[in-house]
């Protein structure tokens, strides 16, 4: 309910504004199984959805993440870093230039900072780099959101939302020589 109710609020303090806005649930564009807690995407059905969505929809998107729902409609969770996960699915159906996920850190780190001080970010990972950290406890980014994005070559920037002047870390098929 989260999701829904700060997605809409948001939508609607916007269209307050002044600004155009489409308060979307996810749940009614992204298809899944019925696996609860770890429902996996539908990306044929999921992506014409998505499409068919925003060419007839214009204006600000503001959608919830997280959710999604089964053909019968029934509402199912997308499981560890789902509102990340919902904007890679997007990103990947409406094949858009880039991927930014806004979290706490600035970017992927070669340690976690909270245990090593010095620890510092690393400026580019090729995908294969970021999902092999990812599987060894890289706790920034999750396999399942980095698909969507590998599979048409999106590039994922990793930025923090309280350093947004931070670079971060970039994410893309580039295998980056050097940035250790």
């Amino acid at each position: 309910f989260g999701e829904r109710l700060s997605a809409f609020i948001l939508a609607e303090a916007m269209a307050g504004k002044g600004i155009k806005t489409q308060f979307v649930d996810a749940r009614d564009v992204i298809r899944t199984n019925d696996r609860f807690g770890q429902a996996r995407v539908d990306y044929e059905i999921t992506n014409a959805q998505i499409k068919e969505y925003f060419a007839k929809n214009d204006g600000v998107k503001v959608i919830t993440g997280f959710i999604a729902s089964t053909a019968k409609g029934e509402t199912t969770t997308l499981g560890r870093s789902g509102s990340d996960y919902t904007a890679a699915i997007f990103a990947g159906a409406l094949e858009a230039t880039d991927l930014e996920i806004w979290t706490d850190v600035s970017g992927v780190l070669t340690s976690d900072p909270k245990l090593v001080y010095t620890a510092f970010t690393i400026p580019q990972l090729s995908y294969n780099e970021a999902m092999e950290l990812s599987h060894f406890g890289a706790k920034v980014i999750f396999p399942a959101t980095m698909q969507p994005a590998m599979k048409k070559n999106i590039p994922i920037y990793i930025k923090n939302t309280f350093e947004p002047e931070n670079p971060g870390t970039l994410i893309n098929g580039e295998v980056s020589h050097g940035a250790l």
